[in-house]
């Protein structure tokens, strides 16, 4: 069962921020919805017009407080969720900056991309009488901004939950709040997470990154690049400053993968030297095999009774 939440605040109003403000609004999740960004933010004022939020705030102790805010005189309830939707790096700030405000019992989750160093920061800056538990929904997009928003930009994308062993309720109601926006939910631990994230998220960005960078050497082959390099290069248009915090605060996982990849390309590299057409090929038919048994997995199952 969906219970819903008074009051949620949502730090960061970016294509994340005000997908989930939208989608929240859709499933009646959330009575009431605050979000928080710089003063004069363009973005605040897009997911407000687009209907993603009900009121604005440029600070967010205040908001999480309930107290009015100029353009909603009337005060609401103190915050019971807070969505932390920023660049990673800025979290460390909202924290200390909410935590005076936190009423008791309140959830605090976030959607970044790396979660053991975000706990982390959570256990330091959090007070007791809040609840963190993280979560990592996997929809993000090489687009930005609030108007590149969505209100399904989250049904059917796995979304990871770290959850917290001194608070099961909480995260059993952050785990339920996913699933209501039609993520399909996995329990991890954030060490594992991280290192899940980086062979399968943070790894394939920088091969992109460095697949423009490789192929720009060659401006004139640029000119003539077709869907192939588009498809596989898509994610190199991402928000780099989003980008630049993963790689930072993933950093161990992130190098490990790194050197597993340089490994890989290195053996085929010697492979192709010495004219090895066998270790060429299986190479070639390792990954296409596991490439397919992955896809086979993600294939809908039919319900009972359908031909």
């Amino acid at each position: 069962m969906h219970r819903p939440f008074e009051h949620a605040v949502i730090v960061g109003c970016g294509l994340l921020g005000t997908s989930l403000g939208l989608a929240l609004r859709n499933a009646a999740l959330v009575r009431t919805i605050t979000g928080v960004g710089r003063r004069g933010s363009p973005s605040v004022k897009t997911a407000l017009d687009r209907g993603a939020i009900d009121r604005t705030s440029d600070d967010a102790a205040r908001a999480v407080s309930g107290a009015p805010l100029d353009g909603s005189p009337a005060a609401v309830s103190p915050a019971d969720l807070i969505i932390l939707c920023t660049p990673l790096r800025q979290f460390p700030a909202i924290m200390k900056a909410i935590a005076p405000a936190l009423a008791n019992g309140a959830i605090v989750t976030d959607v970044g991309s790396v979660k053991s160093q975000v706990a982390q920061w959570a256990a330091a800056f959090l007070p007791a009488q809040a609840h963190f538990v993280g979560s990592h929904p996997m929809a993000g997009s090489e687009q930005s901004g609030p108007d590149a928003a969505k209100p399904d930009l989250y049904q059917n994308a796995p979304c990871i939950i770290c959850p917290n062993p001194a608070a099961p309720q909480a995260t059993a109601r952050i785990v339920d709040l996913w699933q209501a926006l039609g993520a399909r939910t996995a329990e991890i631990p954030p060490d594992l997470h991280d290192h899940f994230v980086a062979a399968i998220s943070h790894l394939p960005h920088l091969t992109a990154a460095l697949l423009v960078n490789t192929a720009a050497e060659t401006p004139a082959a640029l000119a003539l690049a077709a869907g192939g390099f588009l498809d596989t290069t898509r994610i190199a248009s991402s928000d780099i400053t989003m980008w630049t915090d993963i790689l930072l605060t993933n950093k161990d996982a992130i190098l490990q993968a790194l050197d597993q990849f340089t490994n890989h390309a290195a053996a085929l590299r010697n492979a192709i030297a010495a004219g090895d057409s066998a270790a060429i090929a299986k190479t070639l038919t390792d990954a296409r095999q596991v490439r397919e048994k992955m896809l086979d997995r993600r294939k809908p199952v039919p319900p009972p009774g359908d031909a």
